[in-house]
């Protein structure tokens, strides 16, 4: 296993799944390391105008399929803080996401406070927190995990953000969706089991097959002519051959099948498929670097079991000096008008920032 000194590779991994391997995920691949390794400098910080004008830049780079307008970001949602796994209530009217206060991508340092700060203290490492703390703690405690905010529309934007209803202390919880039954469904790393991450519904861990073994992430569930499905992504199935993919199970009197891997075109031998959203109109879109690129693809259903070509919607154009990173996490509007989305960003010194965006469907577009 790579040391912490050795993050190209751990970092574009991450990027595909906009960091849902937390911290304390993170924490036995950095014991690797020891409590000697070299950890590199941060960058300095950038004023507010810098950092507002290459993020701008690096929006208006960003590929956009025929049919949609122009991505924009949610400014009154975004800080310099780590803002994802974003939802977009169907109706628009409430926008869910994870929060971390700080660059996720710093994996070594987040990995230096955790030991200090789970043991009670920062102890002589207090001194260096504000180092990776990069945004405003709103209401996530302790400082190295990461809660669900909720911001109410407002206007043409949004209030400032709440901490969700049902975030815990102590616990990684992220990847919230409401059901149209009024319930929510989302992924956390309760400490008690160990590595795993787990889906739940109102706060009860879910019974899906294999959850004591691998991890699931993502979950989206919706019903319709197919019955009850749950989908959902993960990467350590041994059918997916250490690849991450999209799998859905489904419920009947409250069991679980046997979760199946999606079949081609869905999801491709040696490719990357996560963050599975089952659009208004029955698409399935989702995010993947099939093509080089880190892109929102849509992918129509033509049977319980199959599905069209998908069509890439938004894409990393990874031009020369392009601050845009990645794009994933998409998530519609009932009426399909918005679609929401995440963008990780780099300022070109190796710091990295995640925000909210959105783009709007064009009048007359399928």
């Amino acid at each position: 296993m790579p040391s912490c000194n050795h993050l190209n590779a751990v970092r574009m991994r991450l990027v595909l799944f906009f960091l849902m391997l937390l911290p304390a995920l993170l924490l036995g691949a950095c014991r690797q390391a020891g409590d000697g390794a070299r950890q590199p400098a941060l960058p300095e910080a950038q004023a507010p105008e810098q950092v507002a004008a290459y993020k701008a830049a690096a929006i208006a780079e960003i590929g956009v399929a025929p049919g949609w307008g122009r991505p924009e970001l949610v400014t009154s949602v975004n800080t310099v803080g780590w803002e994802d796994s974003a939802y977009i209530s169907p109706d628009g009217q409430s926008l869910y996401f994870q929060y971390f206060p700080g660059d996720m991508f710093r994996i070594e340092d987040v990995f230096r406070f955790h030991r200090p700060v789970a043991q009670g203290g920062l102890g002589a490492d207090a001194k260096q927190l504000h180092r990776y703390h990069h945004g405003p703690m709103r209401g996530v405690s302790p400082a190295y995990t990461s809660d669900t905010l909720v911001a109410r529309a407002e206007g043409a934007g949004f209030a400032a953000p709440q901490r969700f209803a049902h975030s815990r202390d102590g616990r990684n919880e992220w990847g919230v969706m409401i059901d149209g039954e009024g319930a929510y469904w989302y992924v956390s790393h309760d400490p008690s089991r160990e590595l795993n991450m787990d889906l739940y519904r109102n706060d009860q861990l879910l019974p899906i097959p294999g959850r004591d073994k691998f991890h699931e992430d993502n979950p989206h569930f919706v019903v319709s002519n197919h019955g009850r499905e749950l989908f959902f992504d993960s990467g350590n199935r041994p059918q997916a051959k250490g690849k991450s993919h999209i799998w859905v199970t489904r419920e009947s009197a409250g069991r679980f099948e046997e979760p199946v891997m999606l079949p081609p075109p869905i999801n491709l031998p040696g490719s990357t498929e996560v963050q599975p959203h089952v659009g208004p109109d029955g698409r399935l879109y989702f995010t993947s670097a099939r093509d080089g690129t880190i892109a929102i693809y849509a992918a129509a259903r033509t049977g319980a079991s199959s599905w069209a070509e998908p069509q890439k919607l938004l894409w990393t154009t990874r031009k020369s000096g392009s601050r845009a990173w990645g794009v994933g996490e998409p998530t519609l509007t009932a009426d399909g008008q918005w679609l929401y989305f995440v963008v990780v960003f780099e300022d070109g010194r190796q710091s990295f920032d995640a925000d909210i965006a959105r783009v709007r469907r064009k009048a007359g577009a399928p």
